[in-house]
């Protein structure tokens, strides 16, 4: 099978797992410590959203999450979902506020969303609510530098990243966040 017939079969990203390596902490299924959250794309809204329980490896005070896990989430769920939408981000910085303690074997509501995008920076918000009662535990606020594509293909040259293909997905993560921009926009379903 050639380049071009591989790529006529790409199709946008639906979970953080879809393109991203085996052993990723956060999204990762064969890194035993890591988080395995899927990271899924709310193709509606234009955001990440998706119930997850956190396990007793991540604990910090007894029963409750540590908030670096926490942390972690947020920020891989919000850099998952510039990917998502078509650009490949490092995290510039990340702010957290920790509402209530965070129990463990609960289920949580994580939900997150774009701002704004300024040039090669975009900032994303992402809440995690307690599923059964709707409260919400933290919140986040995170500016990205969207990295060229250039310097991405420099990072990974020499691994088995597949930078050519990832790209193309990039480009049909971007041709969809444009669609859902417009579409959000004339709908007036952004969120806040």
């Amino acid at each position: 099978m050639t380049a071009e017939d591989i790529y006529k079969h790409i199709k946008a990203s639906q979970n953080g797992q879809d393109w991203h390596h085996k052993n990723c902490f956060g999204c990762g299924p064969e890194n035993k410590r890591g988080l395995h959250a899927s990271f899924p794309f709310h193709e509606p809204s234009g955001e990440v959203r998706f119930a997850w329980t956190i396990e007793k490896d991540f604990e910090g005070a007894p029963g409750f999450a540590h908030g670096g896990a926490l942390a972690t989430l947020l920020d891989e769920a919000q850099g998952v979902l510039c990917f998502h939408l078509g650009h490949f981000v490092m995290t510039d910085q990340l702010y957290m506020r920790y509402y209530k303690a965070c129990p463990l074997g609960e289920e949580l509501e994580v939900r997150c969303w774009v701002t704004m995008v300024r040039r090669r920076r975009l900032y994303t918000k992402g809440t995690v609510h307690l599923k059964k009662t709707g409260e919400l535990l933290l919140s986040s606020k995170a500016r990205w530098y969207d990295m060229p594509d250039r310097v991405f293909s420099r990072m990974f040259q020499g691994t088995a990243f597949p930078v050519d293909t990832i790209l193309k997905v990039l480009e049909e993560n971007q041709k969809r966040g444009k669609e859902i921009r417009k579409r959000l926009k004339k709908e007036k379903l952004r969120p806040e």
